[in-house]
């Protein structure tokens, strides 16, 4: 009796161990895919009230990613975001009119002030870990999989050097009449340029690098995922912490007939330059090898 519970419990194992086997082999052809390496590229746009004078820009980004499992993938990137200036974002918030003053007649005028701004672009460089998380588990058949993902990373973040004229007016008469407008001088507008009646632009408006950081998450919409070549779609919203860039609203200042140019002296120094956090929304298309 001895022997034949012994060769039960024999075949009970060997049965039972077969079945661990099978099972480990039926969850690794799940995955049997389960490396990727992938690019994207996309346009980028500058999200929100005042940040920057920037046209659409874009983005590019290639990396490696390993499937954890059928739900959660883990890998670096590296990617690279460029916004260029563009005046026509600008608008009227390089025009600055003062007055009216007495002049030693005792007549009334109005000054003014116009920049015309170059430069200014804005780089961000930046080493990513991407956390992706699909909502529906990938399988062998899968032709379409839907999934959210995070991205913190680190970024070097570089903005070129502004430069830009400056125009110096006098008015006598009608400030909204052009005409009555009378060119007084011009004078340089960046970093280490001679002082103007006084005001010297900051050295700041140079080329500037900075290292920070931020995070970019938004959904996403894979196709033949578990296939050896697949194709994604993505949108993200991306935070990049205080960085120096153009944005000439900062110093808006509106008052009756425009911009006082009275407030505005007040901080000229660092015109057209703010130093804050950057929030973009961009858009990525790419490809994948799955091997």
């Amino acid at each position: 009796m001895k022997r034949i519970v012994c060769f039960g419990f024999l075949l009970l194992s060997a049965y039972a161990v077969t079945a661990q086997d099978e099972g480990v082999i039926t969850k690794r052809e799940r995955i049997d895919r389960n490396k990727s390496v992938f690019i994207g590229f996309g346009p980028s746009f500058t999200l929100g009230e005042n940040i920057g004078d920037y046209s659409v820009g874009f983005n590019v980004e290639a990396g490696f990613v390993k499937r954890m499992n059928r739900v959660l993938s883990i890998g670096p990137s590296i990617s690279y975001l460029s916004f260029k200036y563009d005046p026509e974002q600008t608008g009227f918030n390089n025009v600055f009119i003062g007055g009216p003053y007495k002049d030693a007649q005792g007549t009334s005028y109005h000054e003014g002030l116009y920049f015309d701004l170059q430069g200014g672009t804005l780089s961000l460089i930046s080493l990513v870990l991407n956390l992706k998380f699909n909502f529906i588990p990938i399988k062998d058949d899968t032709k379409i999989s839907v999934y959210g993902f995070a991205k913190p990373f680190l970024t070097s973040a570089t903005r070129e050097a502004v430069t830009g004229t400056g125009t110096y007016l006098i008015n006598y008469g009608d400030i909204e009449a052009e005409s009555d407008w009378d060119y007084v001088e011009d004078f340089d507008w960046s970093a280490g340029a001679d002082d103007f009646y006084g005001y010297q632009p900051s050295d700041d408006l140079g080329k500037q690098t900075q290292i920070t950081g931020g995070i970019f998450i938004g959904p996403g919409i894979e196709f033949f995922p578990a296939g050896k070549v697949s194709g994604f779609f993505q949108a993200s919203i991306g935070y990049t912490f205080p960085v120096s860039y153009i944005s000439t609203q900062a110093y808006e200042n509106s008052f009756n007939y425009g911009n006082d140019l009275d407030v505005f002296l007040k901080e000229i120094e660092d015109y057209p330059l703010t130093e804050k956090g950057f929030p973009s929304v961009n858009l990525q298309f790419g490809v994948s090898y799955n091997f």
